[in-house]
This record gives structure tokens, C-alpha cells and sequence, in this order.
């Protein structure tokens, strides 16, 4: 037991509190499940007892953390520490094969950049032409310079035992050990500090954590990048100011800075165990992956634009990351993949997928994209005006789909209150003893639960909203510029403000139901896009707002399997509703043929059995255009 907890407090330079340990002592099933380890005095008082005599151990009761006594040298404040950043610049990415052409150290005492290290470093070998049009650095430049063997001892003493701080540390470590080793027969024994491990956790909202990234969001000038001493620079410069923002996450001394590097959201060490070269190998294609256990059990499914990027995202330590998925993250060991020509495939095989194989670590429907839809229940007798995620296999009026669900929400308040509908969830048992909800006493909502309104009277306002959204009565728009006119003619400006807004939100309603709606009613279309087989493009047959078929075409034959599909099946499915296995690829193929991937292939639209008849010529050179692109590529 104090083996394991002396091998996990060496990974916490800034110590671990007591309910970690004793978290950690249950997961690992040393303690008995009998004992009362759960209550805060008993468990207290179990590791002051297992650990209290032990040397290699000590306690701070100010804090509540457990220390090995290795680490006392970390416990000293942050002001008070000395820290050296350093860059170096390489004739390559890989230690042996590749040397160091130049290196800098900066050192950092009390929050003030203070003496400097530079030296040019002759590698004994080429530089290449790539790192001399990267960094200016040229094979004469570097010819009469010192070895590394000379360099590296100047550069030690430089060092000391103050905390090494880098950007993407591991790069200049991996250096630095190299000749470490080779010179001193040992590697450097100085604590490293990333801050691209630290702007991963303290910028969450950067898209890039690069060095030019992270300066550039900090406000940090970047003269003479990619130059050892420039790169040093500019990374203390971010380093301090990111120094600035640790004491907001109780980070104060020098141990629980190293930690702070690599602690999750949820304030254990972010560690994974995929190794990391096959990450590296991951093509940036669309596709799908796959998430293993240590037991070959799957645990997830996902999709990808970009396999390399997605799965990788996984794998670093990010503020964004959930509860959830950082469980996943440790208990994932292997991960695999199939590439796809196109996104929507991508999408369409990984609902496939979740369906049938049920990963437990795949939450119901997040798959799906972000749209959302309004659903008119016209099967109810006074019929409510909702919202959903996704067409269901009702015979309700779906509207839609809009780009998200706030979007969404404020088309179904408004539509609600112009036209007088019920968005409450209650099935009604109209009586006049009934009293209205909110929206139904300030008259957003003609009450027909309180029996404010006749059922022949609010199917009315039904059919007019329905007129509405079809273009065939346009009297409220009308109304509602009539009122603006009147309201800024009478300099009433935040009342013709407040009505522009309405007219603005009524026309995008009517321009997303007037042009994607058929995506949900009668959608019919073919169509083609690239494939990850040789000379083939995928195919999709979509008839009434579901996906019939796909596969791959190669040739004019295998249109026509298609063109003999849509004539068989164009009007037989067009008054059944959706299946529940058919609403996911539905849902689906809405929010792909909201914003299709035009460059990458096409959509023809369908517009009677023989549509696909009708164009296959043009069809076919669509085909014949997504090989070519397919055999240069």
C-alpha cells in the first residue's frame, strides 16, 4: 500500500490530499470495503496511522496534503522560486539523427527576466534547406561556432537546479536529454514546466495553443521567431503572464505548479494510455474510430472531418474535456479507425454503428447533428406549437430545420405569440375553472385551456399560421411594418426597433420553412459524392425525407440501379411515417442538405420517378468528374 501511494505522490510534486488517496486506495481495492474509509475522521486517522512513522512521508495540515519528503525542495512559493527558460533550434524533430544548431536560456527571478544564455552550436552536419528558410540559420553561420560538448557545460551551470520552462517542453527535453546523457551520463534532473501544457488549461477558448498563437492572445510581441533566443523571449513573456493567473486556481508554490501542468479539469492527473506514436499515424481524413479497453471491449464510437485532429483532441490535457470523457480517456487502450470519402458518410456509418453495437460510453442521440425542428401536433385538438431535436414518426407539422436550438426557441416564442398557439406541455381538459399559465394571463396565448377560445376558433388560428408559413397570407407581416412605420414616425424608436426585430426573425422562419422544409416532408434527391474506393463514388437515394439506399457507382449501370429505385419506391413511402431507425440518418441528412459540401460532389433534386432518368447524362459526368478528382488525388 505505501508503495502505491509512494509511486503516485512522485507523479504529485505539489502533493495529494487525503480524499484523493483514500479514492485512490479504494479504486485499487487495497482497503476493505468494510471499513468506514469514507468518513473524513476515520479516514484520517487510517492514513496518519499507515503513514504518519513512515520517513518518505510528511503531512500539511494547513492544506490537507501528503508529500514524499523528495519533493520538500518544491514546496517553496512561487515568488520566491528561480526558473530558466529555454529554446533550442535543431537541424531536425528527432535527437540522433538530428542536432542542436542553437540554444538560449533566460532566467526568471521574482517575476523579472534577469541574465541570458546564448550560443550558436556547430552540428557537425548539414543544416537543411527547410530549417534555414524556417529559422535563418546557415551551415556558414554555424561553422566556426563551438560543439555541443563545449556548449552543453556552459549551459549546465547556466541551468543549476532551477525549473526548466519551455513550449512544448518535450521537444527541447528531448534534446537536451540526449546530449545529457551522452555528456553526463545521466539526464537532467530539473523539474519541467510546459506552458503549452499550462495555456491548455488556463486558455481553453484558444483553438491553437502555438507559440505564436498563445503570444498573439496574450499580447506579446514575436520579434525574432524561430531564433533560440527570440523563441525564449517571447515564451517567458507568456510565461509570466500566465504566472499572473495561477493564483485563481490556489496554485502557490512550485509543486503545485508542476501538478497543475498535468491535473484534469477534475483535479486528478490527466494520464492516457494509447501509445502515442499510433496517434500520430492517424490520417487527417473523415472516418470513423473506435475506443478499446484493455479486454478488447468497445467503448465508443465518433465520427470525424478530420480523424488525426479529432482523436488526438482526446489525448491532451483541455479545460473543455467532461467528467465523462476524461474517464474515458484513462481506461482507453486502443484505438482504431476506417477512413470515409466524405463527412456525411462518416456521419451516416457512426449512427449505424451506435445503433446496432450500443457503446456504453455513447449517449443517446448526441451523436446527432445540432439542429432543431418545431413540431405542430395537428392530430390534437388544440394543437401545441413545441420543440425537438428531430422529426419523430407522428403525423405532426415539422418546421424546420433550424441551425440550433436557441435559433429554434425564439422562432416558437414568437410564432406563439403572433398567432396566439399553446407551447405548454399538459394535455388540456379545457374548463373555465382552469387558470392559464403565465403566457395564457399576459395573452401571449389564447387559453384555450381555461376555455378562452373556442376549439372552432383556435383551429382557425391554426390554419392561419399554416397559411402563413406556405406564403399564402401574408397580412401579418404587413401589420407588423404597418406598426414600425407608425412607431418611428412617432419616435417611438424602441418600439420600431422592437418590431424590426420581430419582422427580421419572421422572415428567417419563412425562408428556412420555404426552403428546407421539404427537407423533412418531401425530400427527394440523389446523391454523389467522393469515395474512399478507387474509381467509385458513393451514393445516397433519399425519397420523402428518408434514406432509401446507398452504395458505390462506378458506372452508367450502377446509376441506373438507382434511377429503377426512386421510380419503384418515389410515391410508396409518402404517407408513412418516419420508423424510429430511420429518424437518425434523417436527422442527419437535414442538417447536411441545410449547408451541403457542394465542392465534394452533388445533390440532385427529385421531382418525379424519372428525375434520375431524365439527367443521367449530366449524372454521369458528375461521376466521371469525382473519379478524376479521386485518381490525381
Amino acid at each position: 500500500m505505501r508503495q502505491k501511494l509512494y509511486d503516485y505522490l512522485v507523479q504529485r510534486p505539489g502533493g495529494a490530499t487525503s480524499s484523493e488517496l483514500l479514492g485512490l486506495l479504494f479504486s485499487s481495492g487495497i482497503t476493505s470495503k468494510s471499513l468506514p474509509i469514507s468518513t473524513p475522521e476515520f479516514g484520517g486517522r487510517f492514513l496518519h496511522s499507515a503513514l504518519g512513522g513512515d520517513p518518505h512521508f510528511f503531512y500539511d495540515p494547513l492544506v490537507d496534503r501528503w508529500h514524499i519528503t523528495a519533493h520538500s525542495a518544491l514546496h517553496q512559493a512561487l515568488s520566491n522560486a528561480t526558473f530558466v527558460v529555454v529554446d533550442v533550434e535543431t537541424t531536425g524533430l528527432k535527437p540522433g539523427s538530428a542536432a542542436i544548431t542553437e540554444i538560449a536560456a533566460i532566467r526568471v527571478i521574482e517575476g523579472r527576466l534577469t541574465a541570458e544564455f546564448h550560443s550558436l552550436v556547430n552540428p557537425g552536419r548539414k543544416v537543411p534547406a527547410a530549417i534555414t528558410r524556417l529559422t535563418g540559420i546557415t551551415d556558414d553561420m554555424l561553422r566556426d561556432q563551438p560543439r555541443i560538448d563545449t556548449v552543453f557545460s556552459q549551459f549546465h551551470a547556466f541551468l543549476s537546479s532551477s525549473v526548466i520552462v519551455a513550449h512544448n517542453a518535450d521537444f527541447d527535453f528531448s534534446f537536451l536529454n540526449f546530449d545529457a546523457r551522452r555528456l553526463l551520463s545521466a539526464p537532467l534532473l530539473n523539474p519541467s514546466l510546459c506552458t503549452l501544457k499550462l495555456a491548455r488549461r488556463l486558455l481553453p477558448g484558444l483553438r491553437s495553443r502555438s507559440l505564436d498563437a498563445v503570444a498573439a492572445h496574450l499580447g506579446v510581441s514575436c520579434l525574432n521567431r524561430h531564433r533560440a533566443l527570440g523563441d525564449a523571449r517571447i515564451t517567458a513573456e507568456v510565461f509570466l503572464i500566465l504566472l499572473d493567473q495561477l493564483s485563481a486556481h490556489g496554485v502557490t508554490t512550485v509543486g503545485q505548479l508542476l501538478d497543475f501542468q498535468h491535473t484534469a479539469r477534475d483535479g486528478r492527473r490527466f494520464e492516457f494510455f494509447v501509445p502515442r506514436p499510433s496517434l500520430s499515424h492517424i490520417p487527417e481524413d473523415p472516418g470513423v474510430y473506435r475506443m478499446f479497453d484493455g479486454e478488447g471491449r468497445l467503448l465508443y464510437i465518433g465520427k470525424a472531418k478530420n480523424l488525426h485532429r479529432r482523436v488526438n483532441s482526446y489525448f491532451t490535457n483541455s479545460s473543455g474535456h467532461s467528467d465523462k470523457v476524461l474517464d474515458l480517456v484513462r481506461t482507453v487502450r486502443e484505438v482504431t479507425y476506417d477512413q470515409t470519402g466524405s463527412e456525411l458518410e462518416a456521419a451516416l456509418r457512426e449512427a449505424e454503428l451506435i445503433r446496432a453495437l450500443k457503446p456504453p460510453y455513447n449517449r443517446l442521440s448526441k451523436h446527432l447533428p445540432r439542429v432543431a425542428f418545431l413540431k405542430l401536433t395537428v392530430g390534437n385538438p388544440y394543437p401545441r406549437l413545441g420543440l425537438t431535436a428531430k422529426p419523430g414518426s407522428d403525423r405532426s407539422f415539422y418546421i424546420g430545420p433550424f441551425r440550433s436550438r436557441e435559433f429554434a426557441t425564439k422562432a416558437q416564442r414568437l410564432l406563439a405569440r403572433l398567432f396566439g398557439l399553446r407551447i405548454c406541455l399538459e394535455n388540456l381538459s379545457p374548463a373555465p375553472t382552469v387558470t392559464p399559465c403565465l403566457t395564457g394571463q399576459i395573452g401571449a396565448c389564447t387559453a384555450p385551456c381555461a376555455v378562452r377560445v373556442s376549439r372552432e376558433d383556435y383551429s382557425t388560428q391554426v390554419a392561419t399560421f399554416l397559411r402563413f408559413l406556405n406564403g399564402e397570407d401574408t397580412s401579418l407581416r404587413d401589420e407588423l411594418v404597418e406598426k414600425r412605420d407608425r412607431s418611428a414616425a412617432e419616435l417611438r424608436f424602441e418600439s420600431a426597433a422592437r418590431l424590426q426585430k420581430d419582422i427580421h426573425l419572421l422572415d428567417q422562419i419563412l425562408h428556412v420553412h420555404s426552403k428546407l422544409h421539404w427537407i423533412v416532408t418531401r425530400a427527394n434527391a440523389f446523391l454523389l459524392l467522393p469515395s474512399r474506393e478507387a474509381g467509385a463514388a458513393q451514393a445516397y437515394l433519399v425519397l420523402n425525407g428518408r434514406l432509401i439506399g446507398g452504395g458505390l457507382v462506378r458506372t452508367r449501370e450502377d446509376i441506373l440501379l438507382f434511377a429503377t429505385l426512386a421510380r419503384e419506391r418515389f410515391t410508396r413511402d409518402r404517407d408513412r411515417p418516419l420508423r424510429p431507425e430511420e429518424i437518425d440518418s434523417s436527422v442527419i441528412l437535414a442538417a447536411w442538405l441545410r449547408d451541403p459540401e457542394r465542392s465534394q460532389g452533388a445533390v440532385f433534386p427529385i421531382d418525379n420517378p424519372t428525375a434520375i432518368t431524365d439527367r443521367l447524362d449530366e449524372v454521369e459526368s458528375i461521376l466521371r468528374d469525382i473519379q478524376r478528382r479521386e485518381s490525381v488525388a
